[in-house]
């Protein structure tokens, strides 16, 4: 392994490092926004933890974050709605939770097993009044295909993935960084 890669992977190769993949799943699923798959996959390779486990602690803490985010669409619904009203805009307003209720479930899904920012579906799915059972059970299946396909290709070609971080590490990391810097600009 180049020394980089080694030094960022065994940054995950401790005792709190489940701790802070449980917190960080939780989070994403709010407002946080880096995914846990960069904290997943270093896991993995580390070979400390059975990647079912972690798969399946990363899926369990994201759905509760959902959960929150899902009950934070609901809070701000009261707060948010007057300023639709007044811009003009509860027309389109309504005209999103039709479609919402109408395709909810496929766009649940894909927002929790793709990498479209999930914690914006959760919060809407909340304002949206979608069905509290149906948005955690899609949110599960979801989010666990995303999780459990991770983990187990992970550790599948883990030595192949290896390979590809050392050589490729930095300049991803480069890349990664200047786009998340346009996107905010």
């Amino acid at each position: 392994m180049s020394e980089v890669f080694s030094k960022y992977v065994q940054i995950f190769n401790n005792s709190n490092s489940k701790f802070f993949l449980g917190f960080v799943s939780f989070i994403e699923s709010i407002f946080f926004p880096i995914p846990p798959d960069i904290l997943l996959i270093p896991m993995i390779i580390t070979e400390r933890f059975k990647w079912i486990n972690l798969a399946l602690l990363t899926t369990v803490f994201s759905v509760l974050g959902g959960v929150v985010g899902y009950y934070l669409g609901i809070a701000l619904i009261d707060y948010v709605l007057p300023y639709i009203v007044n811009f003009g805009y509860l027309s389109e307003f309504n005209d999103s939770k039709v479609i919402f209720l109408e395709y909810g479930v496929l766009i649940l899904f894909l927002a929790s097993f793709t990498p479209i920012p999930y914690k914006i579906f959760t919060i809407t799915a909340g304002m949206m009044s979608i069905n509290f059972i149906l948005f955690v059970l899609i949110s599960f299946v979801g989010r666990g295909m995303r999780f459990f396909l991770i983990g187990y290709l992970t550790d599948r070609y883990k030595k192949d993935i290896t390979i590809y971080l050392n050589k490729y590490l930095i300049p991803i990391t480069l890349i990664v960084i200047i786009i998340f810097i346009l996107f905010k600009l």
